[in-house]
């Protein structure tokens, strides 16, 4: 088991707990899938490689309305959420959209900036208002199920947005942008105790697996 400064890191290894639960005569489409659970929680930002923290599923009116997962540079040393907020490192939130309804660009830029007001102090919001007005202004159209959104932060580059994989904007030098961003899941008001707990890597085993395997499925 990985330890950050005893904040332990269950995501990247649970997966594991997958192969036990299989049989010896496992398929190859079962093996399959055991690759792209352990393919997905790893990616990279640039030069820097980075592990899967955790993950939590969040609704809209009763329905899924997406998956979010959090990364970080795995060479990091955190213990827990303010950590995840502080620290100098490439970070990565990603939005995996789970709703059968059409998910509003504008809509989805709203909630993120309510999100922000509600989980960082307004002297913090209020200066950084120039970097949130531009920032809100990269969504736009429509999002579908399975589409996915990456905030992506570096000290190269500051905050970048990616949708499936395509830019929609860059803001240099937004270290204190990217802080507001990561207080939206980890703050005091996230958008529920089971998201943070599930955020920040202590999902229980099972649900953590089951959402792990929707979370492959979405993209």
């Amino acid at each position: 088991m990985v330890r950050r400064l005893g904040y332990e890191v269950k995501l990247f290894n649970i997966v594991f707990l997958v192969v036990s639960l299989l049989s010896t005569s496992v398929a190859i489409a079962e093996k399959s899938e055991e690759e792209k659970l352990l393919e997905v929680q790893k990616s990279q930002i640039l030069d820097r490689p980075v592990l899967m923290v955790g993950m939590g599923l969040t609704q809209l009116m009763s329905d899924d309305y997406y998956i979010g997962a959090f990364y970080i540079d795995q060479a990091a040393q955190y213990s827990g959420g303010e950590d995840l907020v502080y620290i100098e490192a490439p970070r990565r939130m990603e939005f995996r959209f789970a709703s059968n309804r059409k998910i509003s660009g504008r809509g989805f830029g709203r909630k993120i900036a309510e999100g922000i007001r509600i989980n960082n102090a307004k002297t913090n919001v209020d200066d950084e208002n120039r970097n949130l007005q531009r920032f809100i202004k990269f969504f736009k159209g429509n999002y579908k199920k399975g589409d996915v959104i990456q905030f992506d932060y570096h000290d190269s580059f500051g905050t970048r947005v990616n949708l499936n994989g395509r830019r929609l904007g860059e803001i240099n030098n937004s270290a204190d942008l990217y802080r507001l961003l990561v207080r939206i899941w980890v703050g005091d008001r996230p958008p529920s105790s089971q998201f943070k707990k599930g955020i920040t890597g202590n999902n229980e085993a099972e649900y953590a697996i089951e959402l792990l395997r929707k979370f492959v499925s979405l993209k």
